[in-house]
C-alpha cells in the first residue's frame, strides 16, 4: 500500500455513518429548521431542465446579483462549495508547513482540520467554563510571527459575538502586523455587525460567509470569500474549475430574488430563540446570550446529557453531544425550532430535573 503524506498521518476523520437525519426535528447542526414556503420550492423545481443537468456551470449572473445584494464590488466576491472549501482556498493561497495561525475554542472544526492538513502550528485560546472570552488577551497575543489569526463573528458554538470595538481592534491589530485576518461569519444576518464593512481600509481582511445558515440552503453547499480585490484575484488561483454547482447556482439565485423567505426565518427565530432561552432559564438552566440559531444550555450540570439525547432520539428530535473539551463538557448546543418542538424538548428537561429530585428526596429518607 503507498503510504500517505507524512503530515496526514496526525489528521483524524470520523465518517458520518449513522441513520438519516431527513424529516426529522434537526436540533444539532444550526440549519433551517423552518420549511420553505411551497411557492417558493416550486419555483427552484420549474427551473431544473435538461440544460441544467448537461451544462457546466455558469455562475456570472449569481455574483453579479450577489454583488447588488451586498452592496459589494463584484471583483471582491468569490464563491465556493461551503465555506468549508472558502477556508480550504484560503490555507492552501497563504499556508505554508510550521506557518503559525491563532484559533480559539469552541470554534469551526475545519480550521484545525486543515491546520494539520497544511502543517501549520496552531495556537489556541479556549472561552472558559463560564463561556466567557479573554478579546484582550486573544488579541494581545497577536504579533509578526503569525501567518494567519481566525475570530468568529459570532462564535458558532455558543452564539456570542465579540464587541464590535474588539472586533475592531481584532482587525486593526492583524493589519498592523502583517497577519492575515480571516473573520468567519457563518450566522451573517442574525447579527448585525459585521467586518465586511471594514474591507475598505484592511487590506489583510477576509471575511467567510454560508448560505447554510440564515440563507438556510445547507443542502446546497454554498460559501463565499468578501475581501480586496487583490486578494480575492490571489485566492482564485487555487479554485477549482468550477466553484459551485449548477443546482447550487440556481437555487441561491432564486433565494436572492425571494428574499421575504430568508426575512421571515429570521424574524421567527428570533422568537424561537427567546422562547428556548426563557424555557431553560425557568428551570433553573444557564445559558449563553446567543444572537444566533441556536443556544449553547449547560444542561449536564444538572442532569446527564445523554439521558435526555436517548429519550429525544426516540421523538424524532435530535439534539448535539456535549462539547469536546473537558472544560466545557456540561454545555450542549440546541438549535433553535418552531416553538412547539421546543416545548416537549423543555418538557422532557423537565421531567428529568423532577426525576432527579424524587431520587435526592428519597435518598435522604
Amino acid at each position: 500500500m503507498i503510504n500517505i503524506k507524512p503530515l496526514l498521518e496526525q489528521v483524524q476523520r470520523t465518517q458520518d455513518t449513522g441513520p438519516s437525519r431527513y424529516y426529522k426535528v434537526r436540533m444539532d447542526r444550526n440549519e433551517r429548521t423552518h420549511p420553505f414556503s411551497a411557492e417558493f420550492v416550486e419555483k427552484i423545481r420549474s427551473r431544473i431542465d435538461s440544460d441544467l443537468l448537461v451544462t457546466y456551470p455558469e455562475p456570472g449572473p449569481l455574483y453579479d446579483k450577489m454583488a447588488n445584494f451586498l452592496h459589494q464590488p463584484r471583483d471582491r466576491l468569490l464563491f465556493h462549495t461551503g465555506s468549508d472549501l472558502s477556508i480550504k482556498s484560503l490555507f492552501e493561497t497563504y499556508i505554508s508547513p510550521k506557518d503559525k495561525i491563532l484559533l480559539h475554542r469552541p470554534g469551526y472544526a475545519m480550521f484545525s482540520v486543515y491546520a494539520k492538513i497544511f502543517g501549520a502550528q496552531a495556537e489556541v485560546q479556549f472561552f472558559d467554563a463560564g463561556l466567557k472570552f479573554d478579546y484582550d488577551e486573544y488579541i494581545g497575543r497577536i504579533d509578526g510571527t503569525f501567518r494567519m489569526a481566525v475570530m468568529e463573528n459570532p462564535n458558532g458554538f455558543i452564539g456570542t459575538a465579540p464587541p464590535e470595538k474588539k472586533l475592531r481592534e481584532f482587525v486593526e491589530t492583524c493589519e498592523e502586523n502583517g497577519v492575515l485576518c480571516v473573520v468567519d461569519e457563518a450566522y451573517f444576518l442574525f447579527h448585525d455587525v459585521t467586518a465586511a464593512e471594514m474591507v475598505d481600509r484592511y487590506e489583510n481582511l477576509i471575511v467567510v460567509r454560508s448560505f447554510s445558515k440564515a440563507f438556510g440552503l445547507a443542502g446546497v453547499r454554498g460559501g463565499y470569500l468578501i475581501s480586496r480585490k487583490e486578494n480575492i484575484a490571489n485566492v482564485f488561483k487555487v479554485k477549482p474549475m468550477h466553484e459551485l454547482t449548477a443546482f447550487a447556482i440556481l437555487a441561491m439565485d432564486t433565494l436572492l430574488d425571494h428574499q421575504k423567505e430568508v426575512e421571515v426565518f429570521i424574524r421567527d427565530t428570533k422568537k424561537d430563540l427567546a422562547f428556548l432561552k426563557k424555557g431553560f432559564n425557568d428551570l433553573g438552566i444557564e445559558t449563553s446570550d446567543s444572537v444566533c440559531n441556536f443556544i449553547a444550555a449547560r444542561l449536564g450540570k444538572y442532569i446527564p446529557v445523554i439521558e435526555i439525547k436517548e429519550i429525544l432520539d426516540k421523538q424524532g428530535i435530535l439534539i448535539r453531544r456535549p462539547f469536546e473539551e473537558a472544560h466545557l463538557n456540561e454545555w450542549v448546543r440546541f438549535g433553535t425550532v418552531p416553538v412547539p418542538y421546543e416545548q416537549k424538548v423543555l418538557a422532557v428537561v423537565r421531567d428529568a430535573l423532577e426525576q432527579k429530585r424524587r431520587r435526592g428526596t428519597d435518598a435522604e429518607v
